[in-house]
């Protein structure tokens, strides 16, 4: 169970490296594991809820401002 401390430790990691972000957005328990944390299956269920409305606001956002150019 990963926690509140290694939460903010993969937090601190996604912003300051876009390889980690890029390897938690397609599998957070495997880009964990390479911090040597694991998640229970309630994180990661939260983390797919959290990310999964993540997305869709950011559709939003796109369809709304249109492309960056």
């Amino acid at each position: 169970m990963a926690t509140e401390a290694e939460l903010k430790k993969i937090g601190i990691k996604a912003i300051e490296d876009d390889a980690f972000r890029k390897a938690f957005q397609a599998d957070p328990a495997k880009a964990a594991a390479t911090l040597g944390i694991t998640f229970t299956a309630e994180q990661l269920d939260e983390m797919k809820k959290r990310k999964d409305v993540l997305e869709k606001a950011g559709l939003r956002e796109s369809k709304m401002f249109g492309s960056p150019c």
